[in-house]
């Protein structure tokens, strides 16, 4: 995995992509996503995940409502409906 991760951070500064796409679908079945800049995006983020707030997308109250997304590094690809190109992952 780690490999992996290396390739996809060097993608992204050899190929100049802008935004990194984490899509998901929620617990009715419901497309969603968090993007964040390319710059934010780490080694951390792929390992550890990235937080949001789950009430928004239907699995849980506000009161309990945090989560962290793991992406899978081995769907990482460049999405080709992106008016910016963006690395999407799930």
């Amino acid at each position: 995995m780690q490999n992996k991760i290396q390739e996809i951070i060097k993608r992204i500064k050899d190929e100049d992509i802008k935004m990194v796409d984490f899509k998901m679908v929620d617990i009715n079945g419901q497309f969603r996503h968090v993007t964040i800049p390319a710059g934010s995006f780490s080694e951390e983020i792929m390992k550890k995940g990235i937080g949001f707030d789950a009430s928004n997308y239907g699995y849980a109250v506000v009161e309990k409502s945090d989560m962290v997304f793991i992406p899978d590094p081995d769907t990482a690809m460049i999405d080709p409906f992106c008016e910016i190109k963006t690395l999407s992952t799930s």
